[in-house]
């Protein structure tokens, strides 16, 4: 994420049959509200806690 320069990032992997991880890419404003309501993380209000306190450095 740093060497990209990205805040945030959606990244899109598949699991082979034979388990091995494949990456496919890193979208910078993926989709993650689903989670939200999958799980009941407070996501939406640690996201804009992130973006009010900025990136550790």
């Amino acid at each position: 994420m740093a060497r990209m320069g990205l805040f945030f990032g959606a990244f899109d992997f598949a699991v082979r049959p034979d388990g091995e991880w494949v990456f496919f890419e890193v979208n910078p404003s993926g989709q993650w509200h689903w989670l939200v309501r999958r799980t009941g993380l407070p996501l939406v209000e640690a996201m804009a806690d992130a973006l009010q306190e900025g990136i550790p450095t």
